[in-house]
């Protein structure tokens, strides 16, 4: 059951909880190039709201908060994951090429 406020009414959740908690999710689950982008917007957001809903918390349930917290957390994690892997994959393109170039110079 959700909580309810002094007037037993069903608090309402925060409204982009679920889309930040989808875009951490998918930061983490495509890390490379888009998984950055999720990443980046999901933190954006979720501060965004963060800052809603500690300005009036009683006027939020606290799942949705919970929610909110655990997005960011995947969106943090995704990010840095995709961030490293970008990084990794520059790193291993420059190498093939400077490989292939130490060879083609050798013909």
């Amino acid at each position: 059951m959700r909580p309810t406020n002094e007037t037993n009414q069903k608090l309402p959740n925060l409204p982009n909880a679920t889309l930040i908690l989808v875009f951490g999710i998918l930061s983490i689950s495509i890390s490379c190039f888009f998984g950055i982008a999720f990443g980046i917007v999901a933190i954006i957001i979720a501060n965004k709201e963060k800052a809603k809903y500690l300005e009036s918390p009683e006027s939020y349930s606290r799942n949705s908060f919970g929610m909110l917290n655990a997005g960011r957390t995947c969106a943090i994690i995704g990010t840095i994951v995709s961030s490293i892997t970008t990084l990794i994959m520059i790193i291993y393109f420059i190498l093939l090429g400077a490989i292939f170039t130490a060879f083609a110079s050798k013909f």
